[in-house]
């Protein structure tokens, strides 16, 4: 039985020592009370719509039972334990949220078998720092037993402000943590790296299943700052059925330039006569203290016809102010900063200045990466839109990082990114053995097969390459992938020094479906194919591929070359062509499932849909 007590404005229903209880937390109840005062096994169920502002701590509990912590909603209206959880679905969630920059919720050191559902976490004041902490990315946090452990996200909302975005999402640093049917929006930056789930510092296990990703700097990332716990490398990570994705509308400027804008001479000034020319300048707050500005408005021009000149503009959308620049007619740049929407220039000085030449953005690196992890498997997800910004393009990043020099153990090594959709990028995967900064581990046994890789494209600022792989990466192997690009290279091999590059040892490229393109497998220094392989791929196995449109001479024996190759997607499915590259039967149902956040069983048909050949 339930025996309750009123402390205060508190309403606790507390479990005797020998049973696990239901505990409900109203709206105004001390929510930080409620997860101290839990018992192993408790569910502490928070009123639904109810807000609860603070920095939360979830505390060591004795005990291996799970705590819940989660909205009381009937289970018959929420979405079962297979579907995603959307912004509609937890429009009634309760809200956990902080009053301030720091994380709405955190672990305790060793803070363990906790599981939150049904909750909403909103952006932290103007996007500072972390939402959630799971462990400790800290130097409070060196040995692994202080790590949180046993710690699941099941259908949580967490979300970056609309203005002013979101640092991370999620940090995760802690250990046997599950983070599953999901949704992380709105995570970005101006000038700084977001994530919608990053860690550093966590030992491991982790599975990331189901969730949508949704972050301008990476959807989800492993390393980017030396781990405090010496020798720690996050491993035994399952990434699966996730859509990782960006708004494409974050390709455009953040702050639109101002329109509507003009010039008129007015009286009650002091300036000489001649043609000034003005420009307009939006600008607002873009979250963690920056400002984005837009570009600058086209010119107007105007004659002082008493001595000034009166600029006016329609209101730009969340601006909270305005830099009017003016070029005089003797050629020397000022500018102003105003609140309202005209500006009389009459004379009186303003500061020395040009506008802006580039208009601010949210800065964009890739999807997703890899930069100190081990044993990872990367499946049936869907990866999209990314763009040269940042970096070069590039969606998909296994590259070792000794971030700030006191990680020489950093090592990407066992990796399997298998059976995933990846789409619309500038480039696809960059492979890099080695730190190329400091000393690191050496990149290892990483397998890329049965892939849909597609639209990659120069239209989004990159080279437009699927492959780019370098610096002595080892047991690499590239099998039964379709892919399609625009770029001239398919495969581009580099080195810190193209005099004497370091051997790629054990690469194989097998079984795959695509355009040759103009230069196809290629090198730094080197010429297409054989060439290539001989000066970076030694021991190369290059067989069963077909790269349609190259030429056989170039390449070993065992490959085709015969034109012909099309990617329709629609058609896809039904052919019965036999050849290289990824099962379609398998890949396509992602696109339907993948984003509607529904996990279901994906047919393992034999390898016998292909792509569409109009050759055999």
């Amino acid at each position: 039985m339930i025996r309750a007590f009123l402390l205060g404005a508190t309403f606790f229903a507390i479990a005797s020592p020998s049973s696990a209880e239901i505990r409900y937390v109203r709206a105004g109840d001390n929510l930080q009370a409620a997860l101290n005062a839990a018992q192993p096994g408790d569910e502490l169920r928070l009123a639904p719509g109810a807000t609860f502002t603070g920095n939360f701590i979830l505390p060591v509990v004795d005990g291996s039972s799970v705590i819940t912590v989660r909205t009381d909603l009937p289970d018959s209206t929420l979405p079962p334990s297979n579907q995603r959880v959307t912004p509609a679905t937890a429009s009634r969630f309760a809200k956990i949220v902080s009053n301030n920059t720091g994380a709405a919720l955190r672990t305790a050191p060793g803070a363990h078998h906790w599981r939150l559902m049904f909750i909403d976490f909103p952006s932290t004041r103007e996007g500072y720092g972390d939402i959630i902490q799971i462990g400790d990315g800290s130097s409070a946090q060196t040995d692994p037993a202080q790590a949180a452990y046993e710690i699941t996200l099941d259908r949580v909302y967490v979300h970056g402000d609309p203005v002013f975005g979101q640092k991370r999402g999620i940090a995760l640093n802690g250990r046997s943590v599950t983070i599953r049917n999901s949704y992380i929006n709105e995570i970005k930056a101006v000038g700084a790296d977001s994530q919608a789930i990053g860690g550093w510092n966590g030992p491991g296990p982790f599975s990331i299943e189901n969730n949508y990703l949704e972050a301008a700097g990476e959807g989800f990332m492993l390393g980017g700052s030396d781990p405090p716990i010496p020798n720690l490398v996050s491993e035994d990570v399952l990434v699966r059925y996730n859509y990782m994705t960006r708004p494409m509308a974050w390709r455009d400027p953040i702050v639109p330039a101002p329109d509507q804008v003009a010039a008129t001479g007015s009286d009650g000034g002091t300036l000489t006569a001649g043609v000034y020319t003005y420009r307009v300048v939006a600008r607002r707050s873009s979250g963690s203290g920056t400002t984005a500005n837009s570009s600058p408005s086209a010119d107007v021009t105007a004659v002082p016809t008493s001595g000034a000149v009166t600029v006016t503009w329609a209101a730009v959308p969340n601006a909270t102010d305005y830099q009017v620049y003016v070029t005089t007619p003797a050629g020397a740049s000022q500018f102003w900063t105003v609140t309202g929407t005209s500006f009389t220039h009459n004379g009186a000085a303003g500061k020395t200045g040009a506008p802006p030449t580039v208009p601010t953005r949210w800065q964009v690196k890739n999807i997703f990466e890899l930069k100190n992890a081990r044993r990872v498997r990367v499946e049936y997800n869907l990866l999209e839109n990314n763009w040269m910004h940042a970096q070069q393009g590039y969606a998909v990043l296994f590259t070792p990082r000794n971030q700030d020099g006191h990680c020489p153990w950093c090592v990407v090594e066992q990796v399997s990114f298998s059976h995933n959709i990846l789409r619309n990028v500038a480039g696809g995967i960059s492979i890099a053995g080695y730190d190329s900064n400091g000393p690191s581990g050496q990149t290892t046994g990483i397998q890329i097969d049965d892939n849909l890789i597609y639209g990659v494209t120069t239209t989004l600022g990159g080279s437009g390459w699927p492959f780019f792989i370098g610096d002595a990466p080892a047991q690499v192997a590239i099998d039964h992938n379709t892919i399609d690009f625009d770029g001239t290279t398919l495969l581009y091999a580099y080195a810190s020094s193209t005099a004497r590059p370091k051997a790629i040892l054990g690469f194989a490229y097998t079984n795959n479906a695509s355009p040759h393109g103009t230069y196809g497998i290629n090198g730094g220094d080197a010429s297409t194919g054989t060439l290539t392989l001989q000066m970076y791929f030694p021991d190369a196995t290059v067989t069963g591929n077909w790269l349609s449109g190259g030429a056989p001479s170039r390449y070993p024996p065992g490959n085709r070359f015969d034109a012909g190759f099309t990617l329709n997607l629609t058609t896809a499915a039904a052919s019965l062509a036999q050849g290289p590259g990824a099962n379609l039967a398998r890949l396509l149902p992602l696109l339907q499932a993948v984003p509607n956040g529904l996990m279901i069983g994906i047919p393992q048909a034999p390898r016998n849909l292909r792509i569409i050949s109009s050759a055999k």
